[in-house]
């Protein structure tokens, strides 16, 4: 099995990518969406950050109130070093049992924002990078609801995509349309697929 990973900086597009990937036949997995399976009450995770941040981030419905949680990390990054380190071991366990899963497919990715923060880069067959302008990525985050400050404070808390780019073995830009995005993604995959 051909196994990638996909990563890139916040707002970037891993996500699209990541669909489209998926309709290309590539089975994705999504480590931020293992990260919040893994926060919900009575884990060994949600019990850790209620330990290290206080019962002041749950929300009314038990669960952690992730606005709460993302203020104080991206605020403070020994804050988010506490965090990191309760996540991401548990995150790729996850994905290394689903990876073993799928091992019968011929490829398979799993979309981790945090690869090269969280040092999971080893063990791929090709690591893409998704991309865009900086002035794209401060408008996707403010249309995401983010002040630009708040905007900062998340771009800043990654390494930047240069030097993701740089460590990956395929960069794809998602500053135009989709149709010139889609058009990049089939190429990657085409060559990933040769290799």
């Amino acid at each position: 099995m051909i196994r990638i990973a996909i990563t890139g900086g916040i707002a970037c597009g891993k996500s699209l990518v990541g669909e489209m990937f998926s309709e290309a036949g590539v089975s994705i997995c999504d480590a931020d969406y293992l990260a919040h399976s893994l926060m919900v009450p009575g884990t060994d995770v949600y019990n850790g950050i209620i330990e290290a941040f206080g019962k002041g981030i749950i929300a009314d419905n038990g669960s952690i109130d992730r606005q709460k949680l993302g203020k104080l990390v991206f605020s403070d990054e020994r804050q988010r070093f506490v965090l990191n380190n309760i996540v991401h071991s548990a995150v790729k366990e996850l994905y290394e049992s689903w990876l073993d899963e799928h091992n019968a497919e011929a490829v398979a990715a799993v979309i981790i924002p945090l690869l090269y923060e969280a040092g999971m880069e080893n063990g791929w067959d090709a690591i893409v990078c998704v991309s865009c302008s900086d002035e794209v990525q401060q408008q996707r985050l403010k249309e995401r609801g983010l002040s630009e400050v708040e905007a900062r404070q998340r771009i800043s808390a990654q390494l930047p995509t240069t030097v993701k780019m740089a460590h990956s073995d395929f960069v794809i830009f998602n500053d135009g349309t989709i149709s010139v995005l889609k058009k990049q993604v089939e190429k990657v995959l085409r060559h990933i697929l040769e290799k």
